[in-house]
């Protein structure tokens, strides 16, 4: 199933960590378990389906590209921090202190990202 390719395809990632591994191959595997018909299974199926096919072509971009990772934790590790802060306080008292918020939020985690430091890179800005 595709599940199954994608995690053969991040295994073998790992496993040649700076090797560029070309794609071809794994995107016809993949065309073929997107042939199966689902017409059979509830709505989610084929919408999940109809996802996969949109972004066919960037799905195993991460073999070709070593420096793409193969999920997406760097992402949510980023947004983590703001949940946590939606959640304590519930929201923001005003648009300008939201834009305000994101905006070092986003200075801060960009620095921080970049190896240097989040409060130098914010005191720059200023």
């Amino acid at each position: 199933d595709v599940q199954t390719l994608l995690r053969e395809a991040i295994h073998l990632r790992n496993q040649k960590t700076y090797e560029v591994i070309p794609k071809d191959s794994w995107l016809t595997r993949l065309d073929e378990l997107l042939k199966k018909n689902l017409d059979n299974m509830r709505n989610e199926f084929n919408e999940m389906k109809r996802g996969i096919i949109r972004c066919r072509d960037y799905i195993f971009n991460f073999l070709e590209n070593p420096a793409i990772p193969s999920d997406n934790n760097g992402s949510e590790r980023g947004i983590r921090k703001l949940k946590v802060k939606q959640k304590i306080s519930g929201c923001f008292r005003s648009d300008t202190g939201a834009d305000a918020f994101h905006a070092l939020h986003s200075i801060a985690d960009t620095a921080w990202k970049n190896g240097q430091s989040p409060l130098k890179a914010i005191l720059a800005l200023v």
